[in-house]
């Protein structure tokens, strides 16, 4: 183990206000540094003081990008790079995975809907915008294979997709953005083990016809792979093509390994936890923390869990919950009765604790 090391934060942390006091336009965080006692411990010429248990030091974050430098008297140095999301604290969001029949069904209502919220499903989500002002990502499918789909709407995919709504999506595109999830629903985990070109040519075939019937200013640049799956080569490939943030569950399960966590390292969940985001330094890709899937746990239970989240992680600013479509439907084995009044539910805890809507992607850079 190094004899000086950063304990928190570390290189990579991406912090937002709430990780410590905004004093004259910076935000000033406390810099805990493992060393030995009666090391003179300095953090970008700050002294840091010894604690009983490792060094500390409040430093000021000036600017989006910035170098934490620590130095102990014996003349060994250790550098981390951190981030300051000014606009991340007190913000959330709402993202959706497995999207692909509501889409079916407006081509196969075309003809009949003026509206792509005549689709009850979508109609959801403008009603959590009305009543919240919640912004909504649809992380997408390319197709459908799933049984339930096949037998409510056939075969399906998005070169299907009618383009009659170009214009409405282009004009709720303030608050309403699609993304790329995944080729289709089986199998799980499709890019643990993909290769850069699998990656390429599944990304580029969803967002090309989101571009296509949606318009480019619905696209976003932040997405969840499905079941948070992504090889170091995949990762690459999505940041090529313009993708800037995967989000997922960033869990340990109880062996304590990562669970719809990418590639991450137990140590990096951690981290993300404690902040929100952290990015990659070798791939140049930030990695989220999603709070809550609320097809889990109904209303309450999710308000209790919420609440817990907020209590363990302060330093924490910013919420994204999450829900997957099937579950709307009343023709799916897990159907849930519930569906809309747990996104509302979910909405209206955010508000009632000083979170305002924002997109993912609008609060993760200058």
């Amino acid at each position: 183990m190094k004899t000086l090391r950063f304990i928190t934060p570390v290189d990579g942390d991406m912090l937002s206000d709430a990780a410590g006091n905004v004093q004259n336009g910076a935000l000033e965080i406390e810099v805990q540094i493992a060393a030995p006692p009666d090391s003179a411990v300095t953090v970008n010429g700050i002294c840091a003081r010894w604690t009983g248990s490792c060094y500390a030091a409040v430093v000021p974050l000036k600017a989006y990008r910035n170098v934490l430098t620590a130095v102990c008297g014996y003349g060994i140095s250790e550098s981390a790079v951190v981030y300051r999301l000014k606009h991340a604290a007190g913000k959330f969001a709402l993202s959706v995975d497995d999207n692909i029949w509501a889409f079916a069904d407006l081509t196969k209502n075309k003809d009949v809907y003026t509206s792509i919220f005549e689709n009850p499903y979508l109609r959801v989500y403008q009603k959590a915008h009305e009543k919240y002002g919640t912004t909504v990502r649809l992380n997408m499918f390319y197709s459908s294979n799933n049984p339930c789909g096949l037998e409510m709407y056939g075969p399906f995919d998005l070169s299907m997709m009618t383009d009659k709504f170009r214009d409405e999506f282009r004009a709720n595109a303030d608050w309403l953005h699609l993304a790329f999830h995944a080729q289709a629903e089986f199998p799980d985990r499709p890019y643990a083990c993909a290769d850069y070109a699998q990656m390429q040519h599944d990304y580029k075939a969803v967002t090309a016809e989101i571009c296509r019937f949606a318009g480019d200013e619905a696209l976003d640049t932040v997405t969840t792979n499905h079941w948070g799956s992504g090889s170091r080569e995949a990762v690459r490939a999505e940041k090529d093509l313009g993708l800037r943030a995967l989000m997922g569950y960033l869990e340990l399960d109880r062996d304590g390994r990562p669970y719809v966590s990418y590639e991450l390292t137990p140590e990096q969940v951690k981290h993300a936890n404690e902040y929100g985001f952290w990015k990659d330094h070798e791939t140049d890709m930030i990695y989220g923390k999603i709070d809550l899937v609320l097809n889990l746990y109904d209303a309450e239970t999710a308000w209790r869990l919420l609440d817990a989240a907020k209590a363990a992680h302060p330093k924490k600013g910013f919420v994204e919950v999450m829900i997957h479509e099937q579950y709307f439907y009343p023709a799916y084995k897990a159907y849930l009765p519930d569906y809309a009044q747990r996104i509302f539910s979910a909405c209206r805890w955010c508000r009632e604790n000083g979170y305002t809507p924002a997109f993912t992607s609008g609060v993760l850079f200058e």
